[in-house]
């Protein structure tokens, strides 16, 4: 019995490390790129591509907006939810995101964070600033060039306090 036991243990301890492994799918390089794409859609919210931003999510993304507003499914829904064309000018002031995980099996990836977005509009010749903090929730697959793409988007802000 106690060599039972004992196999046992020598097994756990040999092959734990192998399964934990095996478990988390995502190489150094992958989870660089991965954080690298959440620069680079800072980035480019922050320069005003519009062309930019959406080059960084798939044909088929779906953006799911707060509040429980309703998803935006394909780049034609990213489109009519970011880049309306008759909506009033807007600019990114600031956008930080704090990936805290990153996790997935080497195809698809989640990252879940904080951010803090400000902007500005102008409408009719006055400029209104707004701001918030919040949290997100994104989907990334793996592109057959190596590259990754968001496939969902998820975000919220904070709730005012009553």
């Amino acid at each position: 019995m106690k060599t039972r036991i004992a196999l046992f243990v020598t097994a756990v301890l040999l092959l734990g490390p192998a399964i934990r492994a095996a478990g988390s799918g995502l190489s150094a390089e992958d989870v660089a790129k991965i954080k690298a794409i959440h620069k680079q859609y800072e980035e480019a919210w922050l320069k005003g591509d519009a062309d930019g931003v959406r080059a960084l999510f798939t044909d088929d993304c779906v953006l799911l907006p707060p509040h429980a507003d309703q998803p935006r499914v394909g780049q034609q829904g990213l489109n009519e939810f970011w880049f309306p064309p008759n909506a009033p000018p807007t600019k990114i002031t600031k956008l930080v995101l704090n990936p805290e995980g990153i996790e997935g099996d080497g195809q698809t990836a989640s990252v879940w964070g904080s951010h803090e977005v400000a902007w500005t509009t102008e409408q009719n010749g006055k400029i209104t600033t707004s701001s918030h903090r919040g949290v997100f929730l994104n989907v990334l697959k793996k592109q057959p060039n190596g590259e990754w793409k968001f496939s969902h988007h998820m975000w919220d802000d904070a709730i005012e306090k009553r």
